[in-house]
Formats: structure tokens, sequence, C-alpha cells
């Protein structure tokens, strides 16, 4: 299983963070989602057949501009 941070710009309002964590949520491979509006992060848990690059591009669909990844592993 992997565990990334993704920081973000744009998550303002708790319909945007309702919005992006419904949408990755959906995805398959998706565990566990935590947002962070104070620090604009998004830290995820999954597993194949999720990958980093699709999920930020999940984000992006989403309308937050994705700004670093912090990669890792569980």
């Amino acid at each position: 299983m992997q565990k990334n941070i993704v920081y973000v710009e744009g998550i303002h309002s708790t319909e945007r963070k309702e919005s992006v964590a419904q949408r990755l949520h959906q995805m398959i491979g998706v565990k566990d989602i935590s947002i962070d509006t104070e620090q604009q992060s998004i830290t995820i848990q999954y597993e194949t057949p999720s990958n980093l690059n699709t999920l930020e591009k999940e984000i992006y669909d989403a309308g937050i501009t994705v700004i670093r990844t912090e990669k890792g592993e569980m």
C-alpha cells in the first residue's frame, strides 16, 4: 500500500473539500483520504490499480492545483 501527501492550492470551502474527497473515494484502490484545508494537503492511502499520476489528475480535474507530492510507502 502507498501513502502520499499531495500539496495543493484551491481547497477553500467545505463543498470543494467534500467534492474532491468524493471523487477520490470513487477510484478503485483508494483506501483512505484525509484533507487538511489549513495545510492545503491531501493524504491518500491507496493500492494497485491506483497510481499517483492518476490520483493527481483526478485532483486537477476537480479544479484543484497540485503543487507538489511527498511519496511514501506503508
